[in-house]
């Protein structure tokens, strides 16, 4: 398999890593609001994201090239990238994405089932409404999926320029790309500094569309609290039935760490203590408590704060990013070498 082939299938591979994500939240989102469609968002958000694999593996022609969607979102042309989200653009994807109602109205011999939103209304017209939701959640969250594969894979281009002896033809690539003479020469500092201001550019995008996004589009998160209710109630159930399996499988006197312990709870004196009354006991008290987690599993009372899921993400970008600046001035420092400054790099420009 050729070097080109493992990008591109990281490159589809990553976007779809990130968008299940995305979706796995937003799913959970809906079913809080609306329980009754926990039983079929899931096959629904699966046929949906098969098909965007499918938009994503086409290719798309760019006069004398042709190159695949995937690569292009995750590429650094952002001409090409506006292209495939534009609303007129022959080269756009989301008519794909997107099935119109007005579509079906232009070609009036189209049989009755032709997308994936009269597929689903043929078996349930109301299935129709999540299909279109979930549609949506795609066009939203799309760029953003593939901005964090490309940030993902920048910070390892990052690495490798790190981590690598450069050879002489990869420096002259980066003579090339920055314009400079060909006499000028190219250190290791200067394909880390142009890594950076490549990764920084993938951040300021990521970042810029946190404050264009609008409320009705962001993923709210909420996370159990390691001690919930839920939780609390499973390992208490846990205990009562604990104690009732060494009651019953016990045969003669009870401890009398046992006789002192229920003579307490049961509120009798420790000679009126038997198996029967303890027995007895457990078991009603086995009983309130899987009542009671079973309400505590389905109440949304036990989960932690809701938060806007992609401004936490931006949060930990700027953190990421944070890092590798401290690791490539703690690397050239140590071969004595700094980043070089932008401004001092394009002076150097022809």
């Amino acid at each position: 398999m050729s070097n080109d082939i493992k990008n591109q299938d990281r490159n589809l591979e990553g976007i779809m890593h990130h968008l299940r994500d995305y979706l796995s939240l937003r799913t959970q989102q809906s079913i809080r609001v609306n329980p009754g469609i926990a039983n079929v968002i899931d096959d629904i958000v699966w046929t949906q994201l098969e098909n965007l694999r499918a938009i994503l593996q086409k290719l798309r022609s760019f006069g004398p090239e042709r190159i695949r969607v995937a690569d292009i979102l995750v590429g650094e042309d952002e001409i090409k990238r506006r292209a495939m989200y534009s609303h007129s653009d022959q080269n756009s994807i989301l008519p794909e994405i997107i099935n119109l109602e007005e579509e079906r109205r232009k070609t009036m011999a189209e049989l009755p089932i032709h997308d994936m939103r009269t597929l689903f209304r043929a078996l349930n017209p109301p299935l129709e409404n999540i299909v279109q939701l979930i549609q949506h959640w795609l066009l939203w969250d799309l760029p953003d999926t593939a901005e964090m594969c490309h940030f993902d894979e920048q910070v390892l281009r990052v690495a490798v320029v790190r981590s690598h002896e450069l050879s002489e033809d990869v420096l002259h690539q980066y003579r090339v790309a920055l314009h400079w003479r060909p006499d000028h020469a190219v250190t290791v500092a200067t394909a880390l500094n142009y890594e950076m201001k490549r990764l920084d550019g993938v951040m300021q995008r990521f970042l810029t569309r946190r404050g264009e996004e609008y409320s009705y589009m962001m993923i709210i998160r909420r996370d159990e609290e390691p001690y919930s209710a839920s939780s609390q109630e499973i390992l208490l159930l846990a205990k009562h039935l604990k104690a009732l399996e060494t009651i019953e499988k016990g045969t003669g006197p009870l401890e009398q760490n046992f006789v002192d312990y229920y003579s307490q709870v049961l509120r009798c004196p420790p000679a009126d203590v038997t198996r029967e009354r303890i027995t007895d006991f457990e078991k009603r008290v086995i009983a309130e408590e899987k009542r009671r987690l079973q309400h505590f599993l389905t109440d949304d009372r036990f989960l932690g704060k809701p938060f806007d899921y992609k401004k936490f993400q931006a949060q930990q970008i700027r953190e990421r990013y944070s890092t590798e600046e401290t690791r490539c001035t703690e690397f050239l420092k140590a071969k004595g070498e700094i980043l070089p400054d932008p401004v001092e790099q394009s002076a150097e420009r022809t």
